[in-house]
């Protein structure tokens, strides 16, 4: 790493920070662009069918 160390504080980069915040900006918004999308309609029965079988699974061991 280039940061450097002066009196116990780091002295960071300020390109550095920029193309960080930039970066952290750009991944936000890809979150949040994943985050919006439709679930496909057989993946979303795949996670039904899945907690169905849970249901079932944990209902059976506590009998």
């Amino acid at each position: 790493m280039d940061d450097k160390k002066t009196d116990g504080r780091k002295v960071v980069d300020p390109e550095r920070k920029r193309r960080g915040d930039r970066l952290g900006e750009q991944l936000r918004r890809l979150y949040d662009d994943v985050t919006q999308e439709n679930v496909p309609d057989d993946f979303m029965r795949l996670l039904e069918e899945a907690d169905r079988n849970r249901s079932s699974d944990s209902q059976n061991k506590s009998s």
